[in-house]
């Protein structure tokens, strides 16, 4: 029995497509300076008072995150039903589409745009297709 996903595209997804562009953001997408942080500690009451993030706000992001992904596995899957398609064919595909949308995810979180994080989502997203073509061969 074969995998629709196999392990090289599971490993690069975890290590190249995801966690890259996620620590580049992380680390450069900031919309406050320190100081301005360190000089008005009002504005860590939000999120100590959990307005910012809560459980309301929890489900609506798992319930949302439910339906992309049913969204992702069955649009392809019921599009190549009867096609004679391999299994690992379809999870390139469905590898391909959770990059994508990871990345639009990341992108609308985004607050200052710079070359930077443009060049690594973009490159993210292009190394996907180029391994994912690759590790196909």
């Amino acid at each position: 029995m074969t995998t629709a996903i196999t392990e090289w595209s599971s490993v690069f997804y975890y290590v190249v497509s995801s966690s890259v562009p996620t620590v580049v953001v992380a680390i450069l997408d900031k919309d406050l300076s320190r100081n301005t942080l360190l000089n008005y500690p009002r504005l860590y009451e939000a999120g100590q008072k959990q307005e910012s993030y809560n459980s309301k706000l929890f489900w609506l992001t798992m319930n949302d995150t439910l339906w992309q992904s049913v969204a992702i596995f069955f649009i392809p899957f019921f599009a190549y039903w009867k096609s004679d398609i391999a299994a690992s064919g379809l999870g390139d595909l469905w590898t391909v589409l959770v990059v994508i949308f990871v990345h639009l995810h990341l992108a609308m979180d985004v607050v200052r745009w710079n070359w930077v994080m443009h060049f690594t989502i973009w490159v993210s997203i292009f190394a996907t297709f180029v391994c994912v073509r690759v590790i196909c061969l």
